[in-house]
């Protein structure tokens, strides 16, 4: 491989190391969506049944693309070999570094975004100082209980989904008890990133309202 391609190689490699998202731990879910190289191997049959491809053509296109992933992995293995000599020790633990301290930059970015987001929101409530420091209380339970539950172990992905689910309906109940229906819709878009959702009146709305805790 030519030092051109290598270096055309290493420089997405090493910017997309840098930027990487935050990536966020999934529960498991016994309702999760069918593996993407299934529901591709499914569509691509079809295609092939509706092309009238005979299977001596499929057999030929199977092993040409058996081939091209192994070849594939082969240049990324190199990839990988040529990145380490690069780099060094050195040069990839400063990466390392560099990517976490991104990370962390981002998840403060937007943690201070939400409380920005949810503070408007209780400005235009009205709710009491009282009202607040419950609501954050329970939002420190919330969270404390999450981290909890995701360091246990389950016996199966049924198990886990339901914990969540209880977890989730126990929360939002609490919240229920000092905010209505539109303002736990509008609570829960402000807590997405960005402040991304559904478009939900934020006001207090003619729904029904909690007597005291709302406005005490």
């Amino acid at each position: 491989m030519t030092t051109s391609l290598s270096r055309k190689l290493l420089m997405p490699a090493l910017l997309a190391a840098l930027v990487a998202p935050l990536s966020l731990a999934a529960s498991a879910s016994p309702d999760h969506a069918p593996r993407h190289g299934d529901h591709h191997k499914d569509v691509r049959q079809a295609l092939f049944e509706r092309a009238g491809i005979d299977q001596q053509t499929r057999d030929e296109l199977s092993q040409a693309r058996e081939s091209y992933h192994q070849s594939m992995d082969e240049l990324r293995a190199e990839h990988r070999q040529q990145v380490d000599e690069i780099l060094g020790d050195d040069g990839k633990a400063a990466l390392a570094k560099a990517r976490q301290q991104l990370r962390e930059e981002h998840r403060a970015e937007q943690r201070q975004a939400r409380e920005a987001r949810i503070d408007a929101l209780f400005d235009e409530w009205e709710l009491s100082e009282a009202t607040r420091e419950a609501l954050a209380t329970q939002r420190d339970t919330f969270r404390a209980k999450a981290e909890a539950l995701g360091e246990r172990e389950f016996e199966n992905p049924e198990a886990r989904h339901q914990a969540w689910k209880e977890l989730i309906q126990s929360h939002r109940e609490a919240l229920s008890d000092y905010l209505d229906d539109d303002q736990l819709h509008a609570l829960r878009d402000a807590m997405r990133p960005e402040g991304h959702g559904p478009d939900r009146p934020h006001g207090r709305g003619h729904g029904h309202k909690h007597p005291g805790p709302m406005n005490g």
